[in-house]
């Protein structure tokens, strides 16, 4: 029992000491959501991907590359959940419009239409694509794939 409370405690330690380097590194989004409950949303994806990432660390073999996937996951679930807090403004609820445009800039990777409407349920699939369309004639984003398979992303971010 002592191994798994130790265990249970040095992982605390490390998601404190993530959120440090986070803060030091300008991403404050700890300080608005909690890190530590959005981890705790999906504890065994976590815990996966920790033992996927310790495979083979004994030979120096592993990869991080299922602990950064989880990681990155949780820090976007942590940005989510705070653009659903703040989606009145000044006492103003925001316009749907603005809700699809903010949600495509502000990804980090590049996003598709079925994952907006996922993070955006109260907006139908229509007005997000008629909003993509217009951002892509814009060019404030950039068109990748076609199909099923299309995602957008923010045409800052394409160099």
């Amino acid at each position: 029992m002592t191994c798994v409370a130790n265990y249970d405690g040095n992982g605390r330690v490390s998601r404190l000491l993530t959120l440090l380097l986070m803060y030091k590194s300008g991403f404050n989004i700890g300080k608005y959501v909690s890190f530590e409950e959005q981890i705790n949303q999906s504890k065994d994806y976590y815990y996966g991907a920790l033992q996927d990432s310790s495979k083979g660390w004994h030979t120096n073999e592993n990869s991080y590359t299922e602990f950064m996937k989880n990681f990155l996951s949780t820090l976007y679930k942590c940005y989510k959940e705070l653009d659903k807090r703040f989606s009145t403004v000044n006492g103003k609820k925001r316009k749907k419009t603005e809700r699809i445009e903010q949600t495509v800039l502000n990804s980090v990777l590049p996003i598709s239409k079925s994952e907006i409407c996922g993070y955006l349920p109260d907006v139908s699939p229509t007005t997000v694509e008629a909003v993509l369309g217009k951002m892509v004639k814009d060019g404030a984003i950039k068109k990748l794939g076609s199909a099923r398979a299309t995602k957008y992303v923010n045409a800052k971010h394409i160099h």
